[in-house]
C-alpha cells in the first residue's frame, strides 16, 4: 500500500504554531483570521448536540473532510455517511453540492430523534448497521464518510466494517474516518477520572474510544487502499482558548450530561457528587490548559 502525508507527529494547529502560547487574553473573539472559510459557530443550535458538535469540528478543521473529492461532488458524486446521526453533515453537504446525491445510514432508534426537514438529494435509513451489511450493491459510491463512529463499533468489528465500506465503494473513490482519540492532553485530575471512567464503559462493552488511533495502521494493511493520509488537529476545551474553547466546553459538558448514567457505575459516585465533578472539570480544563487531538484518515480504493 501506497502510503502519503506522513505527520510529523504534531497536530497541524492552523492558527497557532503552539497551543500553549494561546490565552483567553490574547484571543477573546474567534480565533483564526481573515483568511477563514467557516465562520466560528453558534453556542446552541436548538439544543442539539450533535449540531453544535458538526459546526465545532467543521470551524477546527475549516472544511467538512479532507480527502481529495471536492470536485467530483461538484459535478455529481454519490455519497454515503455512515452513522449520520441526525444528519446534519449530509445536509450541509447537500446544499453546498447540489449536483450529488447524499445517503445515511443509522441504527433504528435515531428514528426517535427530530431532524430538519431532509432535502431531496439526501436519503436517509435506518436499521442495524453493526449486525448487518449495508443495503447497497457493489461500487455505489464514490466517497464513503463516517465520523465520531468508531468508539461505538465494537474493535473486533471494525476490519469487517472497514471491508464492507470497500464492497460499496467504487474504484478509484475515497474512504474517509474521522474521531476524536479520548486520550487528553494537559489533563487535571477530574479530567482524567472522567475519562477514565469513559474508557472502562467502553471496554465493558467491547469497545475502544481511542480506536482512531489505530484507523492509520488498520487502512495500510488492507491491500485495497492506497494513497493513505492522516491528518490531526487540535480541540481546545475551556474559556483559556477564546471562543472556540467555550463552545468545546459546552459539547463536552454536555456530553458529559448525556453519559451520566453509563458512566456513574464506574466512578462510584452519587448523582450529586458526579454533577460536582462536572462541574470542576469545567474549571479545570482552563488551569491545565486541556485539549484533545482529533483525526481525520482517508484513502483511494485500489481494486
Amino acid at each position: 500500500m501506497e502510503e502519503v502525508g506522513k505527520l510529523s507527529g504534531e497536530p497541524t494547529l492552523r492558527y497557532l504554531e503552539d497551543v500553549s502560547k494561546l490565552t483567553k487574553e490574547s484571543s477573546t473573539t474567534a480565533i483564526r483570521n481573515d483568511e477563514d472559510l467557516v465562520p466560528i459557530p453558534k453556542k446552541d443550535y436548538g439544543g442539539d448536540r450533535l449540531a453544535l458538535q458538526h459546526h465545532l469540528f467543521k470551524y477546527l478543521w475549516q472544511s467538512n473532510f479532507s480527502a481529495p473529492v471536492e470536485e467530483k461532488l461538484k459535478t455529481g458524486a454519490t455519497v454515503l455517511d455512515f452513522g449520520c446521526g441526525t444528519v446534519t453533515w449530509l445536509i450541509d453537504l447537500s446544499s453546498q453540492y447540489p449536483n450529488s446525491k447524499f445517503f445515511g445510514v443509522d441504527q433504528p432508534y435515531l428514528l426517535r430523534v427530530s431532524t430538519p426537514t431532509i432535502p431531496s438529494n439526501v436519503t436517509v435509513q435506518y436499521y442495524d448497521i453493526l449486525s448487518s451489511g449495508l443495503p447497497f450493491e457493489d461500487e455505489t459510491f464514490d466517497f464513503v464518510y463516517m465520523r465520531f463512529m468508531t468508539g461505538e463499533i465494537p474493535e473486533k468489528q471494525t476490519e469487517r466494517i472497514i471491508n464492507e465500506f470497500l464492497r460499496v465503494l467504487k474504484v478509484g473513490g475515497y474512504l474517509e474516518i474521522m474521531d476524536i482519540d479520548t486520550e487528553g492532553r494537559n489533563e487535571g485530575p477530574i479530567t482524567h477520572d472522567l475519562v477514565s471512567s469513559v474508557k472502562l464503559y467502553y471496554k465493558a462493552t467491547e469497545k475502544n474510544p481511542s480506536m482512531i488511533s489505530k484507523m492509520k495502521s488498520l487502512f495500510n494493511s488492507n491491500s485495497r487502499l492506497t494513497s493513505i493520509v492522516s491528518e490531526d488537529e487540535y480541540c481546545p476545551v475551556g474559556n483559556w482558548y477564546g471562543n472556540i474553547g467555550e463552545i468545546a466546553l459546552i459539547n463536552w459538558t454536555l456530553l458529559l450530561r448525556q453519559m451520566k448514567n453509563y458512566i456513574i457505575p464506574f466512578l462510584c459516585v452519587s448523582d450529586n457528587e458526579y454533577k460536582k465533578m462536572v462541574n470542576e472539570f469545567v474549571e479545570e480544563v482552563d488551569v491545565f490548559q486541556t485539549h484533545w487531538i482529533s483525526t481525520r484518515v482517508y484513502g483511494r480504493k485500489l481494486m
